[in-house]
């Protein structure tokens, strides 16, 4: 039978009561040796799976995670590359990257030991690259691991990585964390590893207790490679899934960090006066609407023959004259951040002007020039003569989304508001997630191209590039033989193409900025997308905890090595 959450709330505060250090205690623990930095809690409203990245498909295995597990590279608040059990960021000027880019020599700092007591080695890199690589490992997240050839090892601390092609990825290439090669099972077997829910390991926790349902208790690694870190002893995962037991733990102090509170600022900190705080940043989920620049329904998935509306660029452009795009991040969802390009943040970030502001004028004109007219007077508009649509079509659009995400039916609901002023209609069709973000097998509309506008929000990693590529690159275009392509635009711009293939080319990271600023452009111009807001991120923390900070590269303990308690 399930517990009440009542029950679970008590039993999580009672437990966190009876771990805490008693009068003359000093807080220590077998696992951490002698320390006095108390425990922190930290409420997750579900349990992970288990701990291993690569086999990550829910969020909140990273949220976990990455209190226990490291690699050779990590990503700081500020979007750079950072070394982390390596001893530097290999480049072509310190000599770490070869001059054609397919040779990248990684050197680990000397002393590295596991949460075991044995050496970390290059072998853990080798181990690391065939579990990730091997087929049947159930991998989901390899960042290019089989572009790598071979691995050589001319000793305990050097991997030279031999590549087939460049890999653009490879400064986070391991970034996801090291396999110990003498903890771990087969490759084939990954996905019952033991070691996936008590991984042997380099981070500064380790896992001490798993009880199912209820909660995950970390210790402090001994062998942690950063002298005197982390400071506080234990990390308590309270599994809450109720967010009134969860903001009721804060108010009465026994949460220390807060994973997505789901309330606005304001109110959280109304209700957390005094004990706690929501710390808010821009995120990396950015809202845009796709438009389909073929004709759909047409039992051809292809680029051509154009939509009979938005094929023309000036409704593309009369669509983003139209919206209000203040209203939209100050009243409609509020909040949010405006967004011109899909660069919006990272080393790759583009200062892009939207060319496009709001002008319900010029849409009436561009409109008219285009060839649409409200002949009947009901207001909307009628092809009469325009290029590709039947004469006398109604310019009648609609836009689709997913379901079950108010701010997106808010925002859905404005822009038919909006549009209508100028003489657009627009409907709006919201699907579930298995049929929007369905495979081309499945028949989903954003494959198959039977679709005008759609809706939704998507993010970009901190290396970017593969997804970049299958999204605009003219060969990414989803069909039959494509599955797999993202260009659900249909979007073909030769200008976008070669700067796609530039960025691809090197490793040079302000070459690859230019080349991505130049398709950043180009999107904003052309407007295959419109892009209209970032959503802010952020976890709710207590007042007794210092040395965090949100990072959207990062999870809510990427920085757990940091923290410190008032005691």
């Amino acid at each position: 039978m399930k517990r009440s959450l009542l029950f679970t709330l008590l039993l999580v505060l009672a437990m966190a009561a009876c771990a805490a250090p008693q009068t003359g205690d000093s807080g220590a623990t077998s696992d951490a040796g002698s320390s006095d930095g108390g425990q922190a809690v930290l409420i997750i409203p579900e349990e992970p799976a288990n701990l291993n990245p690569y086999l990550a498909v829910a969020a909140i295995v990273r949220q976990v995670s990455d209190a226990t597990v490291v690699g050779l590279s990590y990503v700081d608040a500020n979007g750079e590359f950072q070394p982390e059990l390596a001893q530097e960021i290999p480049t072509v000027a310190n000599g770490g990257v070869s001059e054609d880019f397919l040779t990248v020599t990684w050197t680990l700092r000397p002393g590295l030991l596991w949460s075991d007591g044995e050496p970390i080695t290059s072998e853990d890199i080798v181990c690391t690259w065939e579990a990730v690589s091997h087929p049947d490992s159930g991998t989901v997240l390899s960042t290019g691991m089989e572009l790598i050839e071979s691995i050589d090892t001319p000793d305990e601390l050097t991997a030279v990585l031999n590549y087939s092609e460049v890999n653009s990825a490879y400064p986070v290439q391991f970034a996801n964390g090291l396999f110990p090669c003498h903890a771990i099972g087969a490759p084939e077997e990954m996905e019952t590893w033991e070691w996936n829910r008590n991984p042997v390991t380099a981070g500064p926790y380790t896992v001490s207790e798993w009880n199912s349902g209820e909660n995950i208790v970390m210790a402090r690694n001994p062998n942690y490679y950063e002298e005197g870190k982390p400071s506080i002893d234990r990390l308590i995962f309270a599994v809450v899934p109720d967010p009134g037991a969860q903001l009721a733990m804060m108010i009465q102090g026994e949460g220390d960090i807060h994973l997505w509170p789901g309330a606005t600022l304001e109110d959280y900190n109304a209700q957390t006066e005094g004990v706690a705080s929501l710390a808010e940043i821009p995120g990396q989920w950015n809202m845009a609407l796709r438009f389909n620049l073929s004709q759909p329904f047409d039992d051809d998935p292809g680029a051509e023959p154009p939509h009979p509306f938005l094929g023309d660029l000036r409704v593309r452009q009369a669509i983003a004259y139209a919206t209000d795009y203040e209203t939209i991040t100050t009243d409609v969802n509020e909040g949010t951040s405006p967004a011109v390009s899909p660069f919006e943040y990272g080393w790759y970030q583009c200062d892009v002007e939207r060319p496009y502001t709001y002008d319900p004028e010029m849409a009436a004109q561009l409109l008219e020039e285009a060839g649409f007219v409200d002949v009947d007077g009901d207001g909307i508009r009628e092809c009469q003569g325009c290029l590709y649509a039947q004469e006398g079509a109604q310019l009648s659009l609609q836009l689709e989304g997913y379901t079950n995400f108010q701010p997106l039916v808010q925002l859905e609901e404005a822009l038919v508001e909006m549009w209508r002023q100028v003489g657009i209609e627009a409907s709006i069709q919201n699907d579930d997630f298995s049929i929007i973000f369905g495979s081309f097998a499945d028949g989903a509309p954003r494959k198959t191209g039977n679709f005008d506008i759609l809706v939704y929000d998507a993010s970009l990693s901190i290396e970017p590039h593969a997804t970049v590529a299958n999204s605009f690159h003219s060969s990414a275009i989803p069909t039959a033989e494509n599955p797999a392509g993202a260009n659900y635009m249909r979007w073909v711009n030769p200008a976008a193409d070669a700067a796609i293939e530039a960025a691809g080319s090197t490793v040079d990271i302000d070459a690859r900025q230019e080349a991505y600023c130049a398709l950043a452009e180009l999107i904003a111009t052309d407007l295959p997308q419109l892009h209209l807001y970032l959503f802010t991120e952020g976890y709710g923390a207590s007042d007794r905890i210092s040395g965090y900070e949100v990072s959207i590269w990062g999870s809510m303990t990427w920085d757990a090595e940091n923290w410190m308690l008032e005691q």
